[in-house]
């Protein structure tokens, strides 16, 4: 019976090693290349990406557009809507009355107080008396100083009138200036008050301090009340202090119908 050759047990092992070795020279061959083709497509995108973004316009640093750089909106004419402009300031209807040069009428107490009566707080208030004096500081019209402080800003004359009510009474006045500026510095500067015009043969009224009293001004003119009893004293009344507030109103509106004489817009004729 024939033997057979043993094998060379060490070659073969020289083999499977050599093999061995070629295998994971190309498992890692293979490795690094795939490694390099993941890493150019990324790069690839980015490369893209950042080509797009190129064409992105740059974004303003503050964040948004002024105002100045926005283009009018169009209408649904297709043409840009124009800016649109503030309205004007209306001029202070007493303009007219700020100077004696703008404000030619006459000083008449009658037709400056001309109402017979006025309505105020539901009350119906008759004219008892009207006065002009002058000088403004003589002391038949004003009490506690008062004269003095408009003497002092050239005041020309009061003008006054009482409204009585009951047993209630009401003296409106107003001090006639040359200038605006005038008028506020008196007013600023106001003591005392003015003094009740009492009719003749009626008990006198708020000659001294004590009674309530209201002030201010319109143009060239200082405009003041004092209300008290018609019974006479120098004492408040509920029912004229309450009513001050509307005959300062009227004297206002009064006064306002002067602007017509020096060309100005008509004032609104007042109640009574």
């Amino acid at each position: 019976m024939p033997q057979h050759a043993e094998p060379d047990w060490a070659a073969l092992a020289d083999r499977n090693e050599a093999e061995a070795k070629r295998k994971g020279r190309t498992r890692i061959i293979g490795g690094v290349v795939a490694l390099l083709v993941v890493g150019g497509l990324v790069a690839g995108g980015l490369l893209f990406l950042n080509k797009g973004d190129d064409k992105k316009p740059v974004a303003d640093p503050t964040g948004a557009a002024t105002a100045a750089t926005q283009p009018p909106a169009p209408t649904a004419s297709g043409k840009a809507s124009p800016t649109a402009t503030p309205s004007a300031t209306p001029e202070d209807p007493s303009k007219p009355l700020w100077e004696a040069t703008t404000d030619p009428a006459p000083q008449d107490a009658a037709a400056l107080f001309s109402a017979l009566t006025v309505t105020v707080n539901g009350a119906t208030w008759n004219r008892t008396v009207v006065s002009l004096d002058s000088p403004c500081w003589d002391g038949n019209s004003t009490v506690g100083g008062l004269g003095k402080v408009l003497g002092d800003q050239g005041c020309r004359q009061v003008l006054r009138a009482t409204y009585v009510s009951g047993d209630s009474a009401v003296t409106v006045g107003v001090a006639v200036f040359d200038h605006k500026q005038q008028a506020e510095t008196a007013v600023k500067n106001y003591v005392g008050h003015l003094k009740g015009a009492a009719a003749p043969g009626s008990p006198a009224f708020c000659t001294t301090p004590g009674c309530t009293n209201t002030k201010g001004t319109l143009g060239r003119y200082g405009f003041f009340t004092v209300e008290g009893s018609a019974k006479g004293g120098n004492t408040a009344d509920a029912a004229a202090t309450a009513a001050a507030a509307g005959f300062d109103e009227h004297v206002k509106n009064q006064l306002l119908q002067r602007t017509k004489a020096a060309g100005g817009a008509p004032a609104a004729t007042p109640a009574g």
